[in-house]
């Protein structure tokens, strides 16, 4: 019996003979509840007939539009190959698409050009340049009834030149010829997160259409997990949908963001240092990826790339790992507190993809739970093993030798890191948790103490030993009879501060020596390092105003019953954890501090064997560089690399990068206007004064009472600095980072993720809202008057 020339979609499926565009519409009309046009399609294989010049096509063809379809009725005839509409070629308006086709007589015409299309000079070019071979294309053919359209459009499920998780909508008035061909603006709706953040101030396509457009959609995309476009048509009553096909620009496509880079590895990061922080923090991640989702083809490497010498994580495939298991492609910096609430913000929504997931999820979750268990047993012999490094390693070692130290060591900090990393995801999100219990008895999560009578916490702050030894420093002032502390001068304050208070130092320098400008950076010199900073510390400390502001603790809230013992569960998880993290922090600065004194050890024999110039060249060669020149002791072409890669940071020191840079080539630099800075505020207040801009240790000294300190980040390390500061505007962070958490605190406004802040500069006078976020320039940058 012979196979019938067309045939209805909507009953009739065989996608290896129909194409991928005519496979999607028949997955729709699959879909309960969707609306799809009538739709016929010819299979390829009467595309066959027709290159082999079959002289009874045409009359075949015409019995079966006779016997199919209603000649008073417009039809829409489209293409659907065998190689269009796929996950790599989407050879979109290539083929032809005929709208408004009646009669007979027309529909055959309408389907011999489809056919022919086939051969045009575009589709070639695209082929060749495709490396596709023409004689493969098998062309079948979709007839669509025409829907009478009142608006049309489409719609994306990813914003489709970012690769955003948002929903983008356009429409027009009457066909959607008007959209594709005619050059015509459509109106752009964008929801995320179940909020419209983007829509037409003065917009003709009534928000009542858009709003079925988004709901209709929901229902696809519950089935559809792939990035897709859709094409719909409203007819005064109901949304159709004419077709879909997956947006292959976004195959492999990547998202960096530094948001949550920048306060892991900030500024311009060294070849070596970037070669051990990628594969050893990388790793990790990676690992704590893989419990959740198992197995993921790709390389601890491929979760960091870096443009112009800084950071940025590829959110796009840490995203899709929460994607997989519910939660927003946004959840990792969620949990960081590093993503705002506004209207937008993503939330979590299971799906039926998260099934096959589910036990993986739920080893991790269970695991989590136990976690202190894990660390009441691992951080005790991490301790001893971290002692067996010296932090004056001794010299003159073979430099095969200092290799497989460094290594020992690199494996030892990593499984800290491991801690590290889930003690403050574990204490952000009982935080969240808090938080949400909290908003039900209207107490803001800033208001309240959560960490209130915890003596504990103290030995991981240096400001109290700092207070200590100012206290002490000022009571020898007066007893000697000496100027008011406020008169000594420097040189006086420091030989007063070595000759009477040695043995405090010395115990200051053992518990928080380690520290540095960065705990993620080994260049940073640590304290231990820089007995003038210390001695400046103590010097200019002030005792912080803890008085200012009445502050809600547990005690206060009115509860009792269930919500009193769940809420108690929570505040005693935020406190045990918020301790926890600063032990495991402790021992992971101390440990990745290590690194320092062993490379410049290894650094001074590479200087004694002629291959580098000095210690701190080291920092322009990655690690893989030096283990290999070691191995065949040859480092003759290390001068060139150490050249270049000093050449090229100081050619980008200053350039101004986004926060989000899509796909893998570096953006362009671009200047930007300061008048006014917006971020994400963490604590509050309102509070107007001169700048200062604090790169590190080495700037604290300029702050003077009450100026507004403008820092990349903040690490416990920075933690003196806000005694002085009026507010605090960082480049980077969140809720729970470090300069948050001090801002509120000291009860000064902090705004915090702010782009580009760093490139303001001294003196600038601004106000600071730490309500909105908004920070205001006040007058001109007298430099800039000037």
């Amino acid at each position: 019996m012979t196979e019938p020339i067309i045939k209805n979609l909507q009953v009739y499926i065989a996608p290896e003979r129909i194409g991928n565009k005519a496979k999607n519409l028949h997955s729709l009309a699959a879909i309960h509840g969707i609306h799809v046009p009538s739709t016929w399609v010819i299979p390829w294989h009467v595309y066959q007939r027709y290159e082999k010049e079959d002289e009874s096509l045409l009359d075949d063809l015409m019995l079966g539009l006779q016997s199919s379809l209603d000649p008073s009725r417009s039809y829409a005839v489209r293409s659907s190959s065998n190689i269009e509409d796929s996950s790599f070629h989407s050879f979109a308006g290539l083929f032809k698409t005929i709208l408004h086709v009646q009669g007979y007589e027309n529909l055959r015409d309408a389907i011999v050009k489809i056919w022919q299309s086939t051969q045009s000079d575009a589709v070639h070019t695209y082929l060749e340049k495709n490396s596709l071979a023409p004689e493969k294309i098998l062309m079948a053919v979709i007839i669509q009834e025409m829907v009478p359209p009142n608006y049309s459009g489409v719609l994306f499920n990813r914003n489709p030149m970012t690769g955003s998780n948002e929903i983008v909508i356009e429409g027009v008035s009457g066909d959607g010829t008007a959209l594709v061909q005619d050059g015509i603006t459509p109106e752009r709706w964008v929801s995320r997160g179940g909020a419209w953040i983007a829509k037409p101030e003065d917009g003709h396509l009534p928000s009542s259409v858009v709003k079925k457009v988004l709901d209709g959609s929901r229902r696809i995309l519950k089935k559809i997990s792939l990035p897709i476009d859709l094409e719909w048509v409203y007819d005064g009553k109901e949304v159709y949908w004419v077709q879909m096909r997956e947006i292959t620009t976004l195959k492999n496509f990547h998202i960096y963001s530094n948001r949550f880079s920048k306060d892991m590895m900030p500024g311009m990061i060294h070849p070596l240092i970037w070669s051990i922080n990628v594969p050893m923090i990388n790793a990790v991640w990676l690992g704590i990826l893989e419990e959740i989702v198992g197995k993921l083809p790709i390389k601890a490497e491929d979760l960091a790339k870096s443009f112009f010498y800084r950071s940025y994580f590829d959110m796009g495939t840490i995203g899709e790992v929460f994607t997989r298991v519910g939660f927003p492609s946004e959840g990792l910096e969620m949990m960081m507190g590093m993503v705002p609430n506004q209207d937008g913000k993503p939330a979590y929504k299971p799906t039926p993809k998260m099934i096959p997931l589910l036990p993986k999820f739920f080893r991790f979750i269970v695991d989590k739970w136990r976690f202190e268990r894990k660390l009441k047993v691992d951080l005790p012999p991490f301790e001893k093993e971290l002692q067996k490094f010296e932090i004056d390693p001794a010299p003159n070692s073979p430099l095969s030798k200092q290799v497989v130290q460094i290594n020992q060591l690199f494996g030892l900090v990593q499984k800290i890191v491991y801690f590290n990393v889930i003690s403050p995801i574990l204490a952000s999100m009982y935080t969240r948790l808090l938080e949400k219990q909290l908003s039900k008895l209207n107490v803001d999560l800033l208001q309240f103490d959560m960490l209130a009578d915890m003596p504990e916490l103290d030995q991981y702050n240096p400001n109290f030993s700092l207070l200590k030894i100012r206290k002490k420093y000022e009571s020898f002032i007066q007893k000697e009879d000496a100027r008011d502390s406020s008169t000594t001068n420097e040189v006086e304050g420091k030989e007063i501060i070595l000759k009477e208070l040695h043995e405090e130092l010395g115990q200051f320098v053992q518990d928080f020596g380690h520290l540095s400008n960065n705990s993620n950076n080994f260049m940073a010199v640590p304290w231990r390092e820089n007995w003038d900073a210390v001695l400046n510390m103590i010097q200019q400390f002030q005792v912080p105003d803890r008085e200012k502001g009445a502050r809600v603790v547990f005690e206060d809230l009115p509860i009792k019953g269930m919500r009193k013992r769940v809420m108690h569960f929570l505040y005693k998880r935020v406190r045990k954890f918020t301790l926890y993290r600063e032990q495991v922090s402790k021992q992971y600065v101390y440990g990745y501090g290590l690194f320092r004194p062993y490379f410049f050890r290894l650094a001074d024999g590479l200087v004694s064997a002629g291959w580098i110039d000095e210690r701190e060249d080291i920092f322009y060669l990655s690690w893989d560089e030096i283990q290999h020149a070691i191995a065949a002791n040859d480092g003759s072409s290390f001068k060139e690399k150490i050249t270049n890669h000093k050449n090229a940071m100081a050619e980008f020191q200053d350039v101004v990068l986004p926060e989000i840079i899509y796909g893998d080539d570096p953006p362009p630099i671009l200047s930007g206007s300061f008048e006014r800075l917006y971020g994400t505020p963490t604590s509050q207040g309102y509070y107007s004064g001169p700048i200062k801009i604090v790169h590190g240790l080495e700037d604290f000294e300029k702050v003077l009472n009450g100026d507004v300190i403008v820092i990349p980040y903040s690490d416990v390390g920075w933690t003196p600095l806000f005694t002085r500061a009026g507010a605090v505007i960082a480049e980077s962070g969140g809720l729970l980072s470090h300069s948050s958490i001090i801002a509120r605190e000291y009860q000064i406004p902090a705004v915090v993720s702010v782009p580009n802040c760093m490139q303001l500069r001294d003196t600038q006078k601004v106000s600071v809202n730490g309500f909105t976020g908004e920070i205001v320039k006040l007058e001109d940058d007298p430099a800039e008057a000037g």
